[in-house]
């Protein structure tokens, strides 16, 4: 009986666990290419957020990879947190997400969110990997998500980036 007994506290405490640190991440990637475009007209750009709030945006353009530091706001990451809950990110499956109609060409996006872990589990930690191409049903919120951090980043850092 007290065998059963630790076994459910144990599976009970476990599953707790996970539940209350389901939508916690430790980083979060997004980034955007321009597509197949003549080299004049061609772009990229990373964003990386840390859970603290430091940034980083890598922009490249001609071949050139310019790196800007900056830190996100307690308020923005606020903002972050409601977008990824809203998004929905966290419950579906990245294929449930993905649409099944692959375009050719144009500007790609994806977004890749490091989850949190405790550091003393010798595990790596889990990756969500949101895919470019949405199901219409998911686009308006997972396109919210990347407006809020492309947002994140403060104007003067778009501007330095940009060559403004």
């Amino acid at each position: 009986m007290l065998k059963k007994l630790l076994l459910i506290f144990i599976i009970l405490s476990a599953s707790g666990i996970s539940f209350s640190q389901s939508s916690r991440w430790s980083s979060i990637s997004s980034s955007y290419s321009k597509g197949p475009v003549s080299p004049e007209y061609q772009y990229n750009y990373t964003i990386d957020i840390g859970e603290s709030g430091s940034g980083k945006l890598y922009y490249t353009k001609s071949s050139v990879i310019n790196e800007f530091d900056f830190n996100v706001s307690k308020k923005c990451l606020k903002k972050i947190n409601k977008a990824l809950t809203k998004s929905k990110v966290f419950i579906l499956r990245p294929d449930e997400i993905a649409s099944e109609n692959a375009t050719v060409g144009g500007p790609e996006r994806s977004i890749t969110i490091t989850k949190w872990q405790s550091p003393d589990l010798d595990a790596r930690p889990e990756v969500i990997i949101v895919p470019s191409q949405v199901k219409e049903l998911y686009s308006a919120s997972i396109n919210n998500l990347f407006k809020t951090i492309e947002n994140s980043v403060p104007a003067d850092v778009w501007k330095k980036a940009k060559g403004e």
